[in-house]
């Protein structure tokens, strides 16, 4: 491997590593101010998407 390709893997590597640490950061934050609702679930409810009544929420 050449010196560019070395270069491309380590800079992809830390794209992923910081876009990683971003999402984690920013599921946190939204938890905290959403009383503990996470992103995921807010996005379900909020489309029409019909959940099984078992495996609805009860809150």
């Amino acid at each position: 491997m050449d010196a560019e390709t070395i270069a491309g893997l380590v800079g992809l590597a830390i794209g992923l590593a910081v876009l990683f640490a971003l999402s984690i950061f920013e599921s946190r934050t939204y938890r905290r101010e959403h009383d503990g609702e996470g992103m995921l679930h807010h996005w379900l409810t909020h489309q029409n998407m019909h959940m099984p009544h078992w495996k609805r929420p009860r809150h």
